[in-house]
């Protein structure tokens, strides 16, 4: 077995021939295929770069040379190959191997990455400063064909022309086909266009053939003359050489011996050069090639059938889904966007039913914003459904195209608070802190989904920007619990969104402690409810505040900051995540780790009183 070779001498790859070098992807691909069915995790892009990845490992040695991948979801195979392959078992479990670059891990995951398009501006300022530091060694950056709609891609190709450091940018694309015909010719023009011979420096280049008598000019042009031609041959390069960037491909990037060819040839060139691979997400994986969407993220499956193992349910996401197809059928000004996670935010059917609705903006966050901002003000009402964590990169964007504005946008912050496995790149656990700096921004933190509808409705008829934020997995349908109704009490407990119920657990815990306690489920986070507020001031001794968001800046310190104004000196204990990035594991052990489960919120009460 080739992978149990390498699994402690990674250097063991550069001895092996082609064939065992596809022996090897293949034992790789299914291997991965058998972790992420029990785990859950990126399935099909992951496939898709099996034979890159071993060519890349083939032909640099890293360290000292470095890779750094886009996005990040991709790099199982890279983590496979740096000593981490028998770890894999436990990946995105607690404790366990990250589904992204961790430098915690391991030193060859350069950043830690989970959103798209850094690649090439955080690869273009390792380069500068290894520059300055004498550093040799080589900077390759993987991004991906959906990384292509992302600005800051853009602006780093842009930046990285004009510089001119050499560095090699691997375009990963696995939406186009490539027919037989055209990748052998796109292969053997890259193999000529990028062999040593006609990439090395143009002075030394020319020097030579000017030494050859009467023929060493016209050659030098024929030269010229045939390495433009064959370029512009492959359309595709005609944009990258423009942006200053030379550019190759596009080549089979499941081949793993034309991957390292061109490698080879691209390796010393000293200037900044773009591949462009072919590739197919879900290689090697029939159910995951033929329904690449479902099998991006995917949770636990049969390998077999290629059955997802899950739970039927309705989670906020299918339910938000649901409510904006009956909302479409009255409204008939609506339109609905998302930068490319309409599956991830159950907007599939709507994208399906009403088309003329809805807009995919691919992963390009800001623009969405934008564009948003022009659709509201020409009079049309506009929802944004988007994750948390790509909220916050259109922080700008809020402030000066939405808010600045007081545009009547609805944004659904979806994966708000703890998500679980996918760690922190994805806890949505500060939006409230950075939408609550916002003039004309309301946020609403919705308890239950029957809650969430009544609060979605009534947005509609907002004039200003309104952020309804939910969890990924879990709200009830209704909020079935029987608070005591008390007007006074010793302790009150206001509980924010998502954390009613495990509170009300608090509150059922605190009472068998002869504690006098009420619980109060507040939705509206900005602005708060002074009425409620001032009730609750005046009737109870302690008041505590929970919520799942950053302590920094959150609903607790808005409750404080009410206080305060009110020259009030009340007993106030703040409930909720620390000013720390959180780490991956189970939604359920991270909420109780982090002092949110009944069990955990009721302690703490007592701790404090």
């Amino acid at each position: 077995m080739y992978l149990e070779k390498i699994s402690e001498n990674p250097s063991l790859l550069k001895s092996f021939s082609f064939e065992e070098l596809q022996k090897l992807s293949e034992e790789i691909r299914k291997f991965i295929i058998e972790v992420v069915a029990k785990n859950g995790g990126h399935l099909a892009s992951n496939l898709g770069v099996v034979e890159l990845t071993i060519a890349l490992h083939y032909v640099f040695t890293i360290p000292p040379d470095k890779v750094i991948w886009d996005v990040g979801h991709q790099c199982y195979t890279h983590k496979i190959l740096t000593k981490r392959y028998k770890k894999m078992v436990s990946l995105r479990k607690t404790d366990g191997i990250s589904g992204f670059p961790n430098p915690e891990e391991d030193i060859t995951d350069i950043f830690y990455t989970g959103h798209a398009g850094t690649a090439v501006s955080s690869a273009t300022g390792l380069k500068i400063g290894q520059d300055f530091l004498n550093d040799k060694s080589k900077i390759v950056a993987v991004i991906g064909d959906g990384s292509l709609t992302n600005g800051l891609t853009f602006e780093g190709l842009n930046f990285l022309g004009l510089i001119k450091k050499d560095i090699l940018i691997i375009l990963n694309d696995n939406k186009m086909s490539i027919s037989p015909t055209k990748g052998a010719l796109s292969y053997y023009l890259t193999k000529l266009v990028s062999s040593p011979l006609l990439t090395k420096p143009k002075k030394e280049f020319t020097e030579r053939l000017k030494k050859i008598p009467t023929l060493g000019k016209e050659i030098i042009k024929l030269a010229e003359d045939f390495e433009k031609r064959a370029k512009y041959l492959i359309i595709p390069g005609v944009f990258f050489e423009k942006l200053g960037l030379k550019y190759f491909g596009p080549i089979d990037g499941h081949d793993i011996k034309q991957l390292i060819e061109i490698l080879i040839n691209l390796k010393d060139i000293k200037e900044p050069c773009l591949l462009h691979i072919i590739t197919k997400k879900g290689k090697g994986y029939k159910y995951a090639e033929d329904n690449p969407t479902d099998f991006h993220t995917a949770g636990k499956f049969n390998i077999e059938t290629g059955k997802f193992i899950t739970e039927e349910k309705i989670t906020p996401s299918i339910f938000v889904g649901k409510l904006l197809e009956k909302i479409a059928t009255k409204e008939k000004n609506l339109i609905v966007l998302t930068a490319a996670m309409e599956k991830g935010l159950g907007l599939e059917d709507f994208a399906r039913k009403f088309p003329a609705m809805f807009f995919d903006v691919g992963i390009a966050e800001s623009h969405c914003l934008v564009l948003a901002s022009g659709l509201a003000k020409a009079g049309m009402k506009v929802v944004v459904s988007i994750y948390s964590t790509f909220l916050q990169r259109t922080y700008d964007q809020l402030f000066h195209d939405i808010c600045l504005q007081k545009l009547p946008i609805i944004f659904l912050v979806d994966r708000a608070g703890i998500v679980g496995e996918d760690g922190p790149t994805h806890h949505g656990n500060f939006d409230i802190s950075y939408l609550r700096s916002l003039p004309t921004m309301k946020i609403f933190a919705p308890y239950c989904l029957e809650n969430l509808s009544d609060i979605f409705y009534a947005s509609l008829k907002e004039t200003s920007p309104v952020a309804i934020r939910y969890p990924r997995s879990y709200l009830p349908d209704k909020l079935d619990i029987s608070y005591s109704g008390k007007e006074k009490g010793f302790v009150a407990i206001l509980s924010s969104g998502s954390t009613a119920e495990n509170s009300y657990q608090a509150c059922k815990i605190l009472e068998k402690e002869k504690l006098i306690v009420e619980g109060f489920a507040i939705d509206t986070i900005k602005p708060v409810d002074t009425n409620l507020l001032d009730k609750i001031f005046s009737n109870f001794e302690f008041i505590v505040t929970v919520e799942e968001n950053s302590l920094v800046g959150g609903f607790g310190s808005a409750v404080l900051e009410y206080a305060s104004e009110k020259g009030l000196n009340k007993k106030i204990i703040r409930i909720g995540l620390p000013d720390k990035f959180i780490e991956q594991g189970d939604r359920e052990y991270l909420l109780d780790k982090y002092g949110l489960s009944g069990e955990k919120i009721a302690e703490k009460i007592i701790k404090c009183i």
